[in-house]
């Protein structure tokens, strides 16, 4: 299996900078190294996605179960704040056991202040998974590795005005040399400014470049195409605190987006995310946000989709000890063929979410939770995005250190 480069270094940072601390005393370890395992059993009825919404066409059910074994990262150093977790995830199949993966994940950020004026974040994230089958046809163990690097600045030249400035890299690489035509590379930069109002709301402008390299082109009719692409970015960045109970977040405006191979492909438009927080009771939470966002797609045909989407969630914290929540999601992709890719008609899929789950930690370091989930998508044949409908459940417990 190709491991990601970086990979090895970004998960033994976290031991390193545990290490610099060593001659500290246990107390102050213990406050910021906080290890966990976590066991888990899942059910799902359709895991390979197959599409069942037809006659006679039963699902690929399995169960599966989940070991977990990690540490969480929580230690103030001075002004600063560093943060993360490592975790290592063995999952075993009970009926599709070629599947059997090991699962990785890291993640580390430093929050960071210097003088009155300057703040930012730096930090690094990294997760090995299987890749969803729902949109690759092909029944076998696909990893899919993300990396991504980020640096942020935030400059507060006034009481009532900053400015920022950001840079971001992200990698995706996925384990079957069928699919490395889907491996790219995005990077991003970013730069604006805020209006701090006394209300503690901000009202901003941002703009953006995010620039996507293939190194592995894909090939279509005959001939190797380019996927890179420009995406160039101006959009209002606003937090609204409307009250002491509502939250307006709003990020949006217009977006270009220019394709290496063909001109033809090229998209622009309005773009943007508009996110409502609502907590009027200390027990319960809710949010809502809908989107309209240009975006890489991973498929054969098909690998830049416009989404629009709707989605709500809630939390209800019943009692100190249990907690409940739920999120129903709804999303809507219209893809842009590859370059040569002639005669296609339909290239648009819905997909429909919902998760339902209840978490007990009847101690301050146990959790007992267990959930159920549908999720049901009317496909694309001419992107082969596949129709299915799925249902699933789990349990799950952890127990910190």
């Amino acid at each position: 299996m190709r491991r990601a480069p970086g990979a090895g270094k970004l998960l033994a940072l976290p031991l390193i900078i545990a290490s610099l601390y060593a001659t500290q005393a246990h107390a102050q370890i213990s406050d910021t190294l906080t290890p966990f395992v976590s066991a888990v059993i899942t059910y799902d009825d359709n895991l390979l996605r197959e599409n069942n919404t037809r006659p006679g066409v039963d699902g690929t059910s399995d169960t599966y179960k989940s070991a977990v074994v990690g540490i969480g990262i929580d230690r103030p150093i001075g002004r600063q704040h560093l943060t993360g977790n490592v975790r290592a995830t063995k999952v075993t199949f009970n009926r599709y056991e070629e599947l059997d993966y090991t699962g990785k994940d890291a993640q580390l950020d430093l929050d960071w202040r210097l003088a009155r004026t300057l703040s930012g974040h730096v930090g690094a994230t990294y997760n090995q998974s299987l890749a969803s089958f729902a949109d690759f046809q092909v029944a076998a163990r696909n990893l899919r590795v993300q990396q991504k690097q980020y640096g942020n600045v935030v400059w507060r030249l006034h009481p009532s005005w900053q400015l920022r400035a950001g840079y971001t890299t992200e990698d995706f690489d996925f384990d079957l040399a069928s699919q490395a035509f889907n491996n790219r590379t995005e990077k991003s930069a970013e730069a604006g400014f805020d209006y701090l109002a006394a209300s503690d709301s901000t009202f901003g402008m941002l703009a953006r470049q995010v620039k996507g390299q293939y190194p592995v082109q894909a090939l279509s009719n005959g001939l190797f195409i380019d996927n890179g692409f420009t995406q160039d970015e101006l959009k209002f960045n606003v937090f609204w605190n409307a009250s002491g109970i509502s939250q307006v977040i709003f990020v949006g405006g217009w977006v270009r987006r220019e394709v290496n191979s063909s001109s033809l492909r090229n998209s622009s438009g309005t773009n943007g995310r508009l996110i409502y927080n609502w907590n009027k009771l200390s027990s319960v939470q809710l949010s809502g946000s809908i989107w309209r966002e240009f975006g890489a797609a991973e498929g054969v045909f098909v690998n830049t989709a416009l989404s629009t989407g709707q989605s709500i969630n809630a939390k209800w914290t019943a009692t100190p000890k249990i907690e409940v929540n739920a999120n129903v999601r709804k999303e809507k992709r219209d893809f842009k063929p590859l370059q040569g890719v002639t005669n296609l008609s339909g290239l648009t899929d819905d997909t429909k979410t919902a998760n339902l789950s209840v978490t007990y930690r009847p101690v301050r370091n146990l959790s007992l939770g267990v959930s159920v989930s549908r999720s049901e998508r009317d496909g694309s044949t001419a992107a082969q995005t596949r129709s299915f409908r799925a249902k699933g459940a789990a349990f799950n417990a952890t127990l910190s250190f």
